[in-house]
């Protein structure tokens, strides 16, 4: 075996070096799950890691980026998976996700090294879930505590207390009290034991919440077995900290990541993570709405909704984003594929036609809906394409709009202009108060 890999490269959502056919084909057939971190609780079904276009009679990268390795003939693999507009952009979605700012020309982030600068990713998404959910300590419960004294604490025991009390005196009682639930603790505990060793948590500057809670998580005893899947599972959360759920969701992630945690990857010889692009694109997509628009009283309202509840057939219904101001809403979806508004090529797929139309038609039972649409990442729009919102079902008495359009990537900036543009007419009063 070569003591370096052999690298498979390829950027998300576009096609793979045609000489490595075989060595995919392969990786394909072997049904590998390598590690998929998520950044929110609203993440989709997952996707294979690659597939196969007939159409174009090549292997495909998905929507996921990362590095997999694994062993086929002999021979060490490492598909790789970069971000298809740069590690820049990817950066930059991040600074709007968590309000900060990655310092320009940072040697902390090496983008040479992909595998190097997801992991730090991870690191950091950990801390700024940890110092956001940190607003009163780790979670507690009740737990029954014992005590041997000279004075009554709670309830006496009073079986047990006959023998102390002849013997030392001192009487067994007990009582419940708010301790530190033991699980969550060991959960924090290791995992950041993990991303302290293998994903250079070390390097980057510790929120002070977050560092409360790390410093609360080590005075806590903790075992050197990993956390049964059982156990996780069966905590409970507290109303005020319910925010806890997120980031030992996420910290159950990083356990679970570990080679000999999952027996099934260790057989197959494969280790590796990934982030997924799509949910990025989503949060990030969403944050930027928020932050524009809801100073003009739009507010990101609850998007779950259940078609024919009564019914065997019912179905619930997801948008990505839901608007919402008084009885007016806007719908989006945002989808993270190679759109380039083509002129003459149909880049935007019917099942995403039909499901915001599906979403945008069932809001209307029950709001007003101003606009919907689909938000993809745009590299560039022809002038012969009409980018502009059109009525909804090319109605002409409709009162609700319906545009396809999102931010121009470019290799370096995000510039969101051409699409606040062509919606804040719909979502503010007013237009000039938007600039």
């Amino acid at each position: 075996m070569a003591n370096s890999p052999v690298i498979v490269e390829a950027k998300d959502c576009l096609a793979f070096p045609g000489e490595f056919g075989e060595v995919l084909r392969y990786f394909s057939e072997q049904d590998f799950s390598p590690s998929v971190f998520h950044i929110s609780m609203r993440h989709g079904d997952s996707d294979p890691l690659i597939s196969f276009n007939y159409l174009y009679r090549q292997w495909f990268a998905s929507r996921y980026v990362g590095s997999v390795s694994f062993v086929y003939d002999k021979t060490e693999y490492e598909i790789q998976i970069k971000p298809r507009f740069g590690d820049i952009i990817l950066f930059k979605m991040f600074e709007e996700l968590f309000n900060i700012k990655f310092s320009s020309g940072s040697a902390v982030f090496n983008f040479n090294n992909t595998a190097y600068y997801l992991k730090l990713l991870i690191s950091f998404i950990w801390l700024q879930k940890l110092a956001a959910a940190n607003r009163h300590g780790i979670p507690k419960r009740k737990q029954l505590t014992e005590h041997s004294g000279y004075t009554i604490k709670g309830r006496m025991l009073l079986r047990p207390s006959i023998k102390t009390a002849y013997t030392n005196g001192r009487i067994l009682s007990e009582r419940k009290e708010q301790l530190i639930d033991p699980v969550v603790a060991r959960i924090l505990f290791q995992a950041y034991g993990i991303l302290i060793k293998d994903y250079h948590l070390g390097i980057l500057k510790i929120p002070p919440n977050a560092l409360d809670a790390i410093q609360e998580a080590e005075k806590q005893e903790h075992s050197e077995v990993f956390v049964h899947d059982y156990e996780y599972k069966n905590i409970k959360y507290h109303p005020i900290y319910q925010n806890y759920k997120d980031v030992v969701d996420f910290s159950w992630q990083i356990i679970q990541s570990q080679p000999g945690h999952s027996s099934e990857n260790s057989r197959k010889n494969v280790s590796g993570f990934f982030l997924d692009m799509a949910e990025i694109w989503e949060c990030y997509i969403r944050a930027i709405l928020r932050k524009n628009f809801s100073k003009h009283g739009w507010q990101l309202a609850d998007a779950l909704y259940t078609l024919y509840p009564d019914k065997f057939y019912g179905r619930k219904i997801i948008p990505d984003i839901v608007l919402k101001r008084e009885n007016e809403v806007c719908v989006f979806d945002a989808k993270y594929k190679n759109m380039e508004f083509r002129s003459g090529v149909i880049d935007v797929d019917r099942e995403d036609i039909f499901q915001i139309h599906t979403y945008m038609a069932y809001l209307q039972t029950k709001y007003r809906v101003v606009i919907g649409g689909l938000l993809y990442p745009t590299v560039g729009v022809p002038h012969t394409i009409d980018i502009l919102p059109t009525k909804f079902f090319s109605n002409v008495l409709s009162e609700t709009a319906f545009v396809v359009d999102g931010p121009v990537v470019g290799s370096q900036t995000i510039d969101c202009t051409r699409l606040f543009l062509n919606i804040s007419s719909y979502l503010i009063p007013s237009f000039a108060e938007a600039f």
